[in-house]
């Protein structure tokens, strides 16, 4: 997670390339996402002052006209409401919790942003290295259209030899396009996970970093504790089942009647008469039907919290498995690379040597490009992988 300071302690501004850490920066700054939790976690904080509020004073005025000498009559009465059984102070505790809540969603949806400006970054990185190694190889096709077009023409290689080279260079034209549009789409999407315009990217450089970086895999109890007990929807669930066990407190602290102070004064026929009474709000069905709501709303909550728990606990164990599998994976990739560089580097030994001609060092160039893009993908897996398992726990993993 990045800090809102992040520049002003570690990098010069305007920084150059924007990298990962400088956007998740600029969307914590200014994305509509966090400004929405932060205005409803404000809201909630000013409900905490009107839970603590003492109920107001009533007042009534009745004036009256009879007969005799001093017709009018006027009535001024008061009524104070005196709670009792804490009510007060189990309805502020529901606020407070509520209030909490709505500030871990912050955290929450911080979380959620950041992750979001990763996945999109992490695109249009792969989107860019995917074009370069497709404009090589349509470089390296071309050359071999043209070379094996001369050994047909010099009668040197049949004509359906050059029908296979020319298949393929159509498939780089298409490849291309397909590239170029993937690599737009991308920079949008980075954009709106900025919560930017798309043109304000358009002159801007950026840069993932190194794809190849990839963590080793964590301890399971770490990322175990880290999940279950640091995640901020984990707490923000708590603190709503909080909420709702204040609420049902509330519901049958009202079984405890409220008492009412009413003093009152009257003039009567020139009589000044002064009244004090005193009053109870009587609950005669012991609030039962709210204190039943009140207890399905808190079990509500459990069920929730017990819910969240199980799936973190499965999202946890999936996305484990997939980033040790694409490891894998690219380690895998990784070999068959290595291969094909060695045959490169025989075949342009070769011609070198003038053993072989320029055909065979193009056709293993040709392969080399092929596992250079079957080692982005992993790649580009990989880090999904390690994404996925970030957000699972919560918990970063990729610090270099």
């Amino acid at each position: 997670m990045v800090s809102a300071g992040y520049w002003k302690d570690n990098r010069s501004w305007p920084p150059s390339p924007w990298r990962l850490r400088d956007l998740q920066g600029a969307a914590l700054l200014g994305h509509p996402e966090i400004a929405a939790a932060k205005a409803k976690a404000a809201s909630a904080r000013a409900a905490i002052s009107t839970a603590d509020t003492t109920p107001n004073p009533g007042v009534s005025f009745s004036p009256e006209l009879g007969q005799g000498n001093s017709p009018w009559l006027l009535g001024l009465a008061f009524d104070w409401q005196i709670e009792t059984a804490n009510k007060r102070g189990e309805r502020t505790a529901k606020a407070q919790a509520e209030s909490n809540a709505a500030a871990l969603s912050i955290a929450d949806t911080a979380w959620s942003v950041s992750s979001g400006v990763r996945a999109a970054l992490l695109d249009l990185e792969t989107a860019t290295r995917r074009l370069e190694i497709l404009e090589a190889q349509r470089d390296n096709d071309t050359a071999l259209v043209m070379m094996v077009s001369a050994r047909v023409t010099a009668g040197e290689a049949p004509r359906t030899d050059l029908s296979v080279y020319l298949s393929q260079q159509s498939r780089d034209l298409i490849d291309l396009a397909d590239g170029r549009s993937k690599l737009d789409s991308a920079r949008a999407k980075l954009a709106s996970a900025v919560g930017i315009p798309a043109s304000a990217l358009q002159s801007t450089a950026v840069s993932f970093g190194s794809l190849d970086h990839l963590p080793p895999t964590p301890s399971e109890s770490k990322l175990r504790r880290a999940a279950l007990l640091q995640r901020s929807d984990i707490l923000a669930a708590l603190q709503d089942y909080a909420a709702a066990d204040a609420a049902l407190r509330l519901e049958i602290a009202k079984q405890t009647p409220d008492l009412h102070l009413n003093p009152g004064y009257t003039f009567d026929q020139g009589q000044s008469r002064w009244a004090l009474g005193v009053g109870l709000t009587l609950p005669i069905d012991r609030n039962t039907g709210p204190i039943r709501e009140a207890i399905a709303k808190r079990d509500e909550s459990a069920a929730v919290f017990q819910r969240l728990q199980s799936g973190i606990r499965g999202e946890l164990d999936q996305s484990l498995a997939a980033y040790r599998a694409d490891c894998a994976r690219l380690h895998e990739v990784n070999s068959l690379l290595a291969t094909q560089m060695q045959q490169l580097a025989d075949a342009e030994r070769l011609v070198k040597a003038g053993e072989t001609n320029h055909l065979a060092e193009l056709g293993a160039r040709a392969l080399v490009q092929q596992a250079n893009l079957a080692r982005i993908d992993a790649l580009n897996q990989a880090q999904q992988s390690l994404g996925h398992l970030e957000d699972s726990a919560h918990l970063s993993l990729d610090e270099p």
